[in-house]
């Protein structure tokens, strides 16, 4: 997961399954970094270089750059069950 201002990007391996509105704790369901690729990411356990970058993900329709990070961190398994991959599998509600 990595923490920008105002959102959080939940990554599995480098694609983006869950964006969070981080005043809110709402989930975006039409987030246009949900479902893209990051282009690049840190190697396991160099996760402190990645502090104050940005995050760029890409797709064939479009391309999302972050604000900078300001932290990373390993998601609660509670959010696990508000990606996108489990609302596109009928298991959550839109």
């Amino acid at each position: 997961m990595f923490v920008t201002r105002n959102t959080e990007y939940h990554l599995r391996s480098d694609e983006c399954v869950g964006v969070r509105d981080r005043q809110t704790g709402e989930w975006f369901r039409d987030h246009a970094a949900l479902r893209l690729h990051a282009v690049k990411l840190p190697p396991v356990g160099k996760d402190a270089h990645w502090l104050g970058r940005r995050i760029q993900f890409w797709g064939s329709q479009t391309d999302v750059l972050t604000s900078e990070v300001l932290e990373v961190a390993r998601p609660p398994r509670t959010s696990l069950e508000s990606y996108t991959s489990l609302e596109r599998a009928g298991e959550i509600a839109n």
